[in-house]
């Protein structure tokens, strides 16, 4: 897996989009020519969003962030005090940075995720990230988070966060572990020539099929193959596979397993 330290960031609001008759959902880029979750809509319903692959992956199949790089769970007591930091200001009301006690962070990972305030002091705030420094930087097994927006309330070592990656960069085949579907993949993509390209987030969509699928009947991401999606109650029953597994839509035109079926999604 790799992150991008290059992909254009969320952050500004998206009007009409400059594409027209000349989107192509196959085009792929070796460097970014959209923001992330740039979206596309065509007359129909159908709806696309610009992304990162931090991984190769098959057309026609489920991706999702890869948790492990792109996020954090929820953490206590990995606020730096502002006394304690070696800037003074952050982590105060109106500041842009927080200095956190993470390891393994490399330079501009996190960037492009959210940081989330869960509990305690300035509790329920969700910030977008502009960017991180590394590891030990700009103390020993400390980061330093940059923030679009100033925080509204101070945050102290007592302030739990965590740190959800951008839904749209980092992409890799969708699995149990990484569930958190961004969409389906429109080409094949290589990422060592292009690593930016389009995914589909709504509409009527080829994607792989494991087992038998009936016409109507609504599928999940499948716990058997990775990227493929299932009927509800193909891998356990209804209840645990709901709990376990996300809704993806409903079956159209069934496929044979090992093949690609017709389905309606709506992820956005």
């Amino acid at each position: 897996m790799a992150y991008s330290t290059s992909s254009r960031l969320p952050f500004g609001v998206v009007g009409v989009p400059q594409v027209g008759g000349a989107f192509d959902k196959f085009q792929m880029d070796a460097t970014p020519k959209y923001n992330l979750g740039f979206k596309v809509e065509s007359a129909d319903g159908k709806v696309y969003r610009y992304s990162h692959f931090g991984d190769d992956v098959n057309r026609g199949v489920l991706v999702a962030q890869d948790l492990s790089e792109s996020s954090v769970v929820d953490t206590d007591n990995a606020i730096i005090d502002s006394a304690s930091a070696v800037t003074t200001t952050d982590g105060l009301i109106k500041s842009k940075y927080v200095q956190l006690t993470l390891a393994s962070i490399t330079a501009g990972q996190l960037a492009g995720g959210v940081f989330i305030t869960t509990d305690d002091a300035g509790e329920g705030y969700t910030y977008d990230i502009v960017g991180n420094t590394a590891t030990n930087d700009p103390a020993t097994g400390d980061i330093r988070i940059e923030l679009a927006q100033p925080l509204q309330v101070a945050v102290t070592s007592a302030t739990d966060f965590c740190i959800m990656g951008n839904q749209y960069s980092n992409l890799e085949i969708a699995t149990t572990t990484d569930a958190g579907i961004a969409g389906v993949t429109c080409a094949t993509m290589d990422v060592s020539e292009a690593a930016w390209g389009w995914i589909q987030t709504k509409g009527r969509v080829g994607i792989l099929q494991d087992g038998t699928i009936a016409v109507g009947g609504i599928v999940t991401l499948s716990d058997g193959t990775s990227g493929a999606v299932q009927a509800l109650a193909g891998g356990g029953t209804d209840v645990t596979d709901v709990i376990s597994e996300p809704i993806v839509g409903f079956c159209t035109v069934a496929g044979d397993t090992g093949g690609h079926g017709g389905f309606v999604i709506n992820l956005e």
